[in-house]
């Protein structure tokens, strides 16, 4: 193996440990909830934002199935971070933020599956 790509791959190792840290901790339960809510609920945010518009999209094309299985997509991506942010709501400066928490995950697990 040449210098140069050992220096590649080490680097990107590097660039990956804070996110493969932070996947460690989240699944444990272990992160602090501000950073599960908005490190990784914003990128959530977006995508399921964005796969409501596809499945639109695709039922006023015409394709209901695709539609109903991006939604399908869209509530288990929800889903997922639901679970982590759950997880990690215990973990707050203040014990009303894990109600408050707890509380807004219920209903935007309500209001995701209803949309």
């Amino acid at each position: 193996m040449s210098f140069g790509l050992k220096m590649h791959r080490h680097g990107i190792g590097k660039l990956l440990a804070p996110i493969r840290q932070f996947q460690s901790r989240t699944a444990d339960g272990k992160e602090r909830l501000w950073k599960v809510w908005w490190l990784a609920g914003i990128p959530v945010g977006w995508l399921t934002s964005a796969l409501v518009l596809f499945s639109e999209g695709a039922r006023s094309a015409g394709h209901g199935g695709w539609g109903d299985a991006l939604d399908v997509a869209r509530f288990l991506t929800y889903l997922a971070w639901f679970r982590l942010a759950w997880r990690c709501s215990r973990n707050v400066g203040h014990p009303a933020w894990t109600s408050m928490a707890r509380g807004a995950l219920v209903l935007g697990l309500v209001l995701s599956g209803m949309v």
